[in-house]
């Protein structure tokens, strides 16, 4: 069972997407921010983080950085209301597996997205 980090300030969309993992039999933890992210990542592994890219703080690209420095194992998705092409290739670079734009069309997408992130 893939073990994965919701993280996003807003904690409607955190917790939807959590449900609909778990429905999926993905053991799912979540975090409401990146401050919080990084504790819980310096504490636990998981197969696959999906991040919200901006949050107060700590954002969602100074965790994938870390994730890539220390856990480059660890499979990224980034979601973002604000995306360009531009952004999505930097942060591909930086090693997102994948970049969402928000607002999503079909939350029940996310078993397979994941499924797809983690090939």
């Amino acid at each position: 069972m893939p073990r994965v980090l919701v993280v996003d300030d807003e904690k409607i969309i955190s917790s939807s997407i959590a449900r609909v993992l778990a429905r999926a039999a993905h053991t799912v933890s979540t975090a409401n921010n990146g401050l919080e992210a990084l504790a819980i990542l310096q504490k636990e592994s998981f197969d696959l983080v999906i991040l919200d890219l901006l949050m107060p703080e700590i954002g969602g690209g100074e965790v994938l950085d870390w994730l890539h420095s220390n856990r480059p194992q660890t499979r990224v998705i980034l979601m973002t209301a604000y995306g360009d092409q531009h952004l999505k290739e930097d942060l591909h670079r930086r090693g997102a597996a994948r970049v969402l734009a928000k607002p999503f069309d079909d939350i029940l997408q996310f078993p397979k997205i994941v499924e797809d992130a983690l090939k």
